[in-house]
């Protein structure tokens, strides 16, 4: 009898090892879903969508009506701020007051711009920290703690979403329909334009995708 125990413990460590590896398998295809529709903890989850009054719910945010504390909740994270000022040969040139969030529920990133006029970033910028300036000249300045505070009261106005596993063309088509517009960019990257759901998308092979939503202009 105590012979055949060790054996029955292999068996039964390797029932549970394939499980697991299926159950992984099975969270990484449902991935996508709940990063592309507006998530909400009691399962009553709705798409990705604009409202009558033009704005983009994704996430659990409403673009340019959730405050930055708004969507730390809903993504159930604390967020990294930082103004960043970008060169004028940046796509975003110009300074910019971002929160960065490094690993939300799926391991998927978020980075929001926050809306703020040009008087208060001047002045976030004067409290902030000693610049730090990258080797792609793009200068990032540390928020000071009541910064960060007056930051986190700010509406967020863009959202873009770096999702943990990759995309294909063809995910997106089957989740958003066919893409309205798309268009080659530099460096072989690839723009799909949703603005049904105020999405772009930007897909390179071996490379991350970016999913950018804003509320349509009007």
């Amino acid at each position: 009898m105590d012979q055949q125990e060790p054996k029955r413990t292999r068996v039964s460590i390797d029932k549970v090892a394939i499980r697991v590896i299926v159950a992984v398998i099975v969270v990484t295809a449902l991935v996508f879903a709940w990063t592309s529709s507006n998530y909400q903890s009691d399962g009553s989850a709705k798409d990705t969508w604009i409202d009558e009054g033009g704005h983009v719910h994704v996430l659990g945010i409403e673009l340019e009506k959730s405050t930055l504390r708004n969507a730390e909740v809903a993504l159930k994270s604390r967020s990294d701020i930082a103004l960043y000022i970008y060169p004028d040969t940046h796509k975003n040139a110009g300074i910019r007051l971002e929160a960065y969030f490094p690993a939300i529920n799926d391991h998927s990133k978020v980075i929001l711009v926050l809306e703020a006029n040009p008087d208060l970033l001047h002045e976030i910028q004067q409290k902030g920290t000693v610049p730090h300036l990258y080797p792609n000249d793009v200068v990032r300045v540390n928020l000071h703690p009541k910064g960060i505070a007056a930051a986190q009261q700010l509406l967020v106005k863009e959202l873009t979403l770096i999702p943990s596993i990759d995309i294909t063309v063809e995910m997106l088509a089957s989740r958003f329909g066919p893409a309205a517009k798309n268009t080659p960019g530099a460096d072989g990257f690839m723009h799909y334009a949703y603005p049904e759901v105020g999405l772009e998308a930007t897909l390179r092979e071996e490379d991350a995708t970016l999913l950018h939503f804003s509320n349509p202009k009007k």
